[in-house]
């Protein structure tokens, strides 16, 4: 994920359209403070709705756990399960991935 301040942005403009290729989420801030969140548009976008969609994105970035990204996505960790494998990501880990995510229900 990608950062951009709301100055610098028309210097980085390039950058900012390079990531929304490559399918990257990016941030735009202003004075240090997130003030939009930047999802490029694709076919799980269209399919699934924005929430789903940025969950989605944001679990595979390292950014939400699992538990949180399905809590925003608005599903059962099960339902967010089944939607991740159908977009063809993993939800195996490595062991710390599973103790942080087991950690969430204590």
């Amino acid at each position: 994920m990608q950062f951009f301040g709301i100055r610098d942005l028309r210097e980085h403009i390039g950058d900012y359209t390079q990531e929304a290729e490559s399918g990257s989420t990016s941030v735009i801030s202003r004075n240090g403070k997130p003030l939009t969140v930047n999802v490029p548009f694709n076919e799980t976008l269209v399919e699934l709705g924005v929430h789903k969609a940025l969950a989605i994105k944001l679990y595979e970035e390292g950014v939400l756990t699992l538990n949180k990204a399905a809590r925003y996505a608005g599903v059962t960790m099960d339902e967010f399960i089944k939607l991740l494998g159908a977009v063809g990501i993993s939800v195996l880990g490595d062991i710390d991935d599973l103790k942080n995510e087991l950690n969430q229900f204590e």
